[in-house]
């Protein structure tokens, strides 16, 4: 209904306009030849004028018959009709005029009489009406031509835009397969393109939602199943309670580290309220570097830590979450014999606390995917270890919040290092200032 009257809109614009043109056209085109027209009325009564008082002239030294022989061709050749009127007789030569006709009609006296000049009056236009069909015949064409091209266009524009919203509609309803190409002009090649690289993200981020959905009902019911047989287990008197415990206990555990990942999942997008306070940053790091030297002596890893010396004031729960990532990852992926190191420091009025390991590294494509939600460089290899795929979206947004980032470092078979960055705090200050550094044994 909205297309149809617009497009009734645009015909009456169109008809409008050229309706007006047309009058316009019309009326200047009067308006010119009336002008034209007294113009020639003036110059042909000049020249008759002129004409009557050379022969008036010519009368004074020949006779009436002489003079009238000798501008008798010249008369007819110009549609000119002389009459030399004498008290006793009356010559006229000349062209012979109609009657019916207009005329122009000018007398000159004479010692004897006078001398008359008529011509018929030219009643058209200058310039004349046969040229404003023709100018109008042409403006038509012009007009017609500009219009059926306009149309083609318009149609084309009309195609891609309505090309475009069915595309649309097509995304919103979860087909994210559709695209609609870079072809045409250039603002609808660059809307197309636009358009095709938001869709195939969307298909990405789509696809990989599905597969961490997947990935996450896997990792819910393995130990949901493993409960559960044990559970009966113990009711049938299969398994004793002490071994059935043991189970039971992992199972829940590793239940319980899921639905925490999911929690902060769930809050990635709300920003945190920081509890700034100030800590020590290598206590926390040695915390670290003790809790996990277990699972490294397990893991064949070798641990080290090189000591900072720094106090920051920041969210310590956060900046420890972060680093517990960190180091997860790296145990969890560096081959026993390697290496793993925690080093802390200040650069550049920033705190920088690293963890790098010497294990297989991450290609440089994976650099800023790996931080999405949902993304994995290798689905075997999480699900084997246990990675849900969240950790590293998590670090970032705690990072975000710290008002700091995240740098990553790594290339195929040369390891891995994370570096938090986070801005130095003035003493009892929660806003960033100059740098608030301090030897850790003062």
């Amino acid at each position: 209904m909205r297309r149809s009257r617009l497009i009734r809109v645009r015909s009456t614009v169109i008809v409008v306009g050229i309706a007006s043109t047309v009058i316009a056209l019309l009326v200047a085109f009067m308006v010119v030849g009336t002008v034209g027209a007294n113009r020639n009325r003036q110059s042909q009564q000049k020249e008759n004028l002129a004409v009557a008082h050379v022969i008036a002239n010519q009368l004074q030294t020949t006779s009436q018959l002489a003079t009238s022989r000798a501008f008798r061709k010249l008369l007819v050749v110009e549609q000119q009709r002389l009459t030399i009127t004498t008290s006793s007789s009356t010559v006229t030569v000349g062209a012979i005029l109609s009657p019916s006709a207009p005329q122009l009609v000018v007398s000159v006296p004479t010692p004897h009489g006078t001398v008359e000049i008529a011509s018929p009056i030219d009643a058209g236009l200058d310039p004349p009406i046969e040229l404003v069909f023709v100018s109008l015949g042409v403006l038509l064409a012009v007009l017609t031509s500009v219009m059926t091209a306009n149309r083609l266009v318009s149609r084309r524009i009309r195609q891609r835009i309505d090309a475009t919203v069915s595309a649309a509609e097509r995304v919103s309803l979860g087909d994210f397969t559709v695209r609609v190409g870079d072809d045409g002009p250039e603002p609808f090649a660059r809307l197309g393109s636009a358009f095709d690289i938001m869709a195939t993200r969307l298909e990405a981020s789509d696809r990989e939602q599905r597969e961490f959905l997947a990935d996450l009902a896997h990792e819910i019911a393995t130990p949901v199943q493993a409960l559960s047989g044990f559970s009966q287990a113990v009711i049938d008197g299969v398994i004793s309670n002490e071994v059935a415990e043991s189970a039971i206990m992992s199972r829940t555990s590793r239940l319980s580290d899921l639905l925490d990942n999911l929690t902060q999942l769930r809050s990635i997008d709300v920003p945190l309220d920081g509890d700034f306070n100030e800590f020590d940053v290598d206590e926390l790091c040695q915390a670290l570097y003790s809790e996990f030297g277990p699972i490294a002596d397990e893991a064949g890893v070798r641990v080290f830590y090189r000591r900072g010396h720094v106090i920051l004031r920041s969210d310590k729960r956060l900046v420890e979450s972060v680093l517990r990532n960190f180091l997860t990852n790296a145990f969890r992926y560096t081959p026993g014999g390697e290496r793993v190191t925690i080093q802390s420091r200040v650069v550049h009025d920033r705190v920088s606390i690293t963890v790098s390991d010497t294990g297989p590294g991450i290609a440089p494509e994976h650099h800023q995917r790996i931080f999405d939600r949902f993304y994995r460089t290798a689905e075997s290899r999480d699900r084997v270890s246990g990675g849900s795929g969240l950790g590293l979206t998590i670090a970032r947004s705690a990072a975000r919040t710290l008002g700091g980032h995240i740098e990553l470092e790594s290339a195929p078979g040369e390891g891995s290092s994370f570096r938090l960055v986070l801005p130095l705090y003035r003493t009892g200050s929660g806003r960033a200032g100059a740098p608030a550094v301090f030897d850790a044994h003062e």
